[in-house]
């Protein structure tokens, strides 16, 4: 797999151990943003390797300068802490102080601490190549304090809250990788939902490698950009009807966007090799805004630097188009300029807010319905109130085991338990999925396999939105099980572990038997296999005790993890 940038993926986050040893009180309390929380944990997990803490005062000069640290390294932004004149006047004498959040709880230590005077005019013109207050993220230069504090981060707490199920920092990233065989991996980074000019690239792109992470900045934007859940919902409608199977991994970038065009491309360029990715796709006016930059201003970068000193390949494309004549979408040097429609994201938008239909080249329907909020009932029966909030987090018990196990029994039984508490619960079983979701699907191990990942996508969009989702599914594959559990979090395995004997007599429709004469082919159990869970969240062997304890049992653990 691909080197981190530097050589080593850092890691910043202090053992629990080390946690117990820090004297927290003994130091001074400075209050950071949500969006420098974001950064503080990107340094500890390694996204900005090889950064180790907010830069000193020597590398972020001559990052300003040359686009690199101070032993040659390139890095392009310099990635900062600012501090207000009364707050320096306080800290200037400190050597270390703990970070907290606006509630005034720790997130990190920031160490070896070293103060030094904030050039916003200098800044703005070498990061941004103008001085107009226009420019959003120069405007947001001089809101900031008049001094900056290096030094070397410690994360204190670790809580991944933020889109969890697609949260994933650059070690765990390479795992999924590792996991799904890809070697050659490609980036796209985006900001925006997706038109059809997205995707066409996106396929284009895919065709030279194994997979494609599709990394969304999730952070502070400016304010006509879309919500960060609005993007997800909709890369997540794409990948689901519009990609090739297992080919396509949707992650989140935790971080602002900073609009600084050329030198954000290496930046992103540089994050995605860290997170494991070998290619980088750099479009038309990557990062840019209101016409600050020319339009491949940040392919051309590039150019100043050695392959081996970016380490990741950038795949420079230009701008998509749709032919209005062939019908197909092509890059712009493929088609007759008479013949060219351009894509517009303000248009696009346009369409969006007046609930008028844009053109079908521009947006697939499903996303538009889903933007609009057009009626839609796949979407209207799986989408839940991002913003109404819940009392308890969203979850997903994943009951496997085999046919006629008891799967059903006991998810109905804990369905009805849970509503009678009060908790937003949906009950999906294989007979209803089957029905609505899956009439297409067979029984062979591919169709097995495309059943069980259309039952995932369902229940991560419920569990992310605050809803506890009870599955009940033969699912007899490890990998199967394996991908739901990196996919979505607060996902439990729940084995329902009922010897094969047992299940054969509660076979009132005589299944088994149908299966033991070979009238039904690749049944589990019988003529294909059914793989144990090895380390399952609960383990529930039905002959051992009666259903009452095992729901007991199944909500003790619920309330232990601090679900319900």
């Amino acid at each position: 797999m691909i080197e981190p940038h530097g050589g080593e993926l850092i890691n910043r986050v202090l053992s629990e151990e080390g946690r117990s040893r820090v004297n927290i009180d003994s130091l001074y309390k400075f209050v950071i943003s949500q969006e420098q929380i974001k950064d503080v944990q990107n340094i500890a997990h390694g996204v900005y390797s090889p950064l180790t803490g907010f830069l000193r005062e020597q590398d972020y000069s001559r990052v300003l300068v040359e686009m690199r640290l101070v032993d040659g390294t390139v890095w392009p932004i310099p990635v900062y802490l600012d501090v207000k004149e009364n707050d320096y006047q306080q800290l200037k004498s400190e050597n270390s102080l703990v970070l907290v959040d606006k509630e005034h709880k720790p997130i990190a230590l920031l160490e070896g601490i070293e103060f030094y005077p904030f050039n916003k005019t200098i800044h703005a013109k070498l990061i941004y190549g103008t001085l107009d207050r226009k420019h959003p993220g120069v405007d947001n230069i001089y809101r900031q304090g008049d001094y900056l504090v290096g030094g070397d981060i410690q994360l204190l707490e670790t809580e991944n809250d933020l889109f969890p199920e697609h949260n994933h920092y650059p070690e765990k990233m390479r795992q999924l990788f590792q996991f799904r065989g890809w070697n050659k991996i490609v980036a796209f980074q985006t900001r925006n939902v997706p038109h059809c000019g997205h995707e066409f690239l996106q396929k284009h792109a895919l065709q030279q490698v194994d997979g494609l992470l599709i990394h969304p900045v999730i952070g502070q934007k400016k304010a006509d950009d879309f919500a960060d859940h609005t993007i997800l919902t909709s890369y997540e409608l794409l990948i689901e009807k519009y990609f090739p199977k297992n080919k396509v991994v949707l992650g989140i970038l935790p971080l602002k966007m900073r609009y600084a065009g050329p030198k954000e491309a290496v930046f992103h360029a540089l994050i995605r090799k860290n997170y494991g990715c070998t290619h980088f796709i750099v479009g038309r006016d990557h990062a840019g805004v209101g016409g600050y930059y020319q339009p491949f201003e940040a392919q051309e970068i590039f150019d100043q630097f050695e392959p081996d000193e970016i380490g990741i390949e950038i795949l420079k494309y230009p701008e998509v188009v749709f032919d209005k004549y062939s019908q197909r979408h092509c890059f712009i040097h493929e088609c007759e300029e008479k013949h060219r429609t351009n894509f517009s994201g303000s248009l696009l938008r346009k369409h969006i807010e007046e609930k008028t239909t844009p053109p079908h080249h521009m947006i697939r329907p499903e996303i538009y319905q889903f933007l609009t909020g057009a009626d839609n009932s796949l979407i209207e029966k799986m989408q839940v109130d991002f913003n109404g909030g819940t009392k308890h987090k969203g979850f997903v018990i994943w009951m496997t085991g085999l046919s006629q196990s008891g799967k059903s029994t006991l998810a109905d039984k804990l369905y009805e338990v849970l509503i009678q508490k009060g908790i937003k619960s949906e009950r999906l079983d294989g007979d209803i999925i089957r029905e609505y979701l899956a009439r297409d699907l067979g029984f062979s191990p591919a169709d097995r396999d495309e059943n069980i990942r259309r039952v995932g996508f369902v229940a991560k969009l419920l569990a992310r939105n605050g809803v506890a989702v009870i599955s009940s599914f033969i699912s007899p594959y490890k990998k199967q099980r394996e991908e739901l559990k990196i996919g979505i979090d607060n996902f439990l395995e729940m084995f329902i572990d009922t010897p094969l004997e047992i299940c054969e007599k509660r076979d009132k429709k005589g299944v088994y038997a149908k299966a033991r004469t070979g009238e039904i082919k690749n049944f589990t159990g019988i003529s294909d296999p059914y793989e144990v869970p090895e380390n399952p969240d609960l383990h529930i062997k039905t002959e051992e005790d009666d259903i009452k304890n095992h729901i007991d049992r199944t909500v003790q653990f619920l309330e232990e993890k601090n679900l319900i």
